[in-house]
């Protein structure tokens, strides 16, 4: 089944994915946890909100343009020319939305948190640490670069540099004790910047961008985005959704217990970021006779390694609560539906990132997805007392069936259309 040649050329790319991801994963947990230790309820409620809105503002001012490039590029990937070209489209179209999304940002945040009894200096500070990580992120693309010519050791460096220097400017404030939303925020922040940098820097052999706009391929890559770019917008207001809930409905406590547990879904952080850094790439140029084959490889493995967690979730939860520290010991029944819930997101991911990498994006997905969550969502706001936390929680995980069910549904057209980025 795998011929030396295969495993020779792929080992040096396995061998620093396992080291780089599980280092960066660990330490990128570990902080996590402590700001959940060492923040009281009160900071780390300011900090989840503001960690869950600008995860919403970046996803909105990007919309799917940084994650085309490797589908767009396919087997030309490896052109420098052609790379730096869908790079060079990526930012265009992304600094045409940044500016207009901060402005809607800056009005929505302050609305969201109306009701928490925050100083006004400390929501402002809040705010500008979430422009920050925005306007960080853009260079955070040319990470895409370093993934296609499987250049992982200067992907994960310094991601790993990076996140070392940040858990020690945390520590160092906690032991001082001056420790705060506003200081862990504004280094998250600032980890975004560092590693931007270092992967403009380091993706220069690899791509050589045009000096002046391109408008054929601003608009084919706008083309292929058109039927997607609705639900990725949709999709990235679906994290407000729940933070927007817990903040109307809740109180302070509502919010951390929310963020607090948000952290537990983290530990899928690994096996999603095998999703762009080997299944994108390799699907994006398989051939369409193997396909079928790969594509249930594939989700076999996702399926059974979701299946352990869950499980483990549901009737061992005492490790995870212990992570989370004696402030949240009393979620043992909410721990279980956040792993099924990141699990069943977990399984979305990988069939998107299959159906992304193909081009299987079709305008009906994107109507049927916003008018079947709207619709589920509708009712869970009827029927559900959303005051506490629990039910947040399976708010969101009946959203997460909706977009399961119509990755399964486009798997399935996907392959019965024959459709294929070859």
């Amino acid at each position: 089944m795998f011929s030396a040649s295969r495993i020779a050329r792929w080992r040096g790319p396995l061998l620093a994915f396992l080291m780089g991801q599980p280092v960066v994963q660990f330490l990128n947990l570990f902080t996590g946890f402590c700001l959940v230790r060492w923040l009281d309820i009160q900071e780390y409620a300011m900090f989840g909100i503001t960690f869950a809105f600008q995860s919403t503002v970046t996803q909105l001012t990007d919309l799917g343009f940084s994650g085309s490039v490797v589908a767009l590029a396919g087997s030309r990937s490896h052109d420098p020319e052609v790379l730096g070209g869908y790079l060079y489209s990526a930012r265009y179209w992304r600094s045409r939305l940044q500016g207009g999304i901060l402005l809607l940002a800056a009005v929505a945040f302050p609305l969201i948190v109306w009701k928490q009894p925050w100083d006004t200096s400390v929501k402002l500070l809040l705010f500008i640490s979430i422009s920050m990580g925005v306007l960080f992120q853009n260079w955070n693309m040319y990470g895409a670069a370093l993934l296609v010519h499987r250049a992982l050791w200067k992907y994960y460096t310094p991601q790993i540099f990076g996140a070392v220097l940040r858990l020690a400017f945390c520590a160092g404030l906690y032991i001082s004790g001056l420790l705060s939303a506003c200081a862990a925020a504004i280094s998250a922040a600032l980890l975004l910047g560092y590693t931007g940098i270092s992967y403009r820097r380091s993706s220069r052999t690899y791509v050589q961008e045009p000096l002046n706009c391109e408008p054929s391929r601003n608009a084919e890559m706008l083309r292929y985005l058109a039927p997607i770019i609705p639900a990725a917008a949709f999709t990235a207001l679906q994290s407000q959704v729940l933070v927007g809930i817990i903040a109307v409905f809740g109180s302070t406590q509502n919010i951390a217990e929310v963020s607090a547990l948000g952290r537990i879904g983290q530990l899928f952080v690994l096996l999603a970021a095998f999703n762009a850094v080997f299944i994108e790439p390799y699907i994006a140029r398989v051939s369409l006779a193997i396909l079928g084959r790969r594509y249930f490889q594939i989700l076999g493995a996702a399926v059974g390694i979701s299946a352990i967690i869950t499980t483990v979730g549901f009737v061992i939860p005492q490790p995870l609560l212990w992570l989370l520290g004696q402030k949240y010991a009393g979620l043992h029944e909410e721990i279980g539906w956040v792993i099924l819930n990141s699990s069943l997101c977990y399984l979305g991911g990988v069939m998107w990132t299959i159906h992304a990498a193909r081009r299987w994006v079709f305008w009906w997905s994107t109507i049927v997805y916003i008018g079947s969550t709207v619709l589920v969502q509708a009712v869970c706001l009827l029927t559900m007392d959303l005051s506490h936390t629990l039910a947040v929680i399976k708010f969101g995980l009946f959203s997460t069936c909706v977009g399961l069910g119509l990755q399964t549904a486009i798997g399935i057209y996907g392959f019965k259309s024959g459709k294929s980025c070859e």
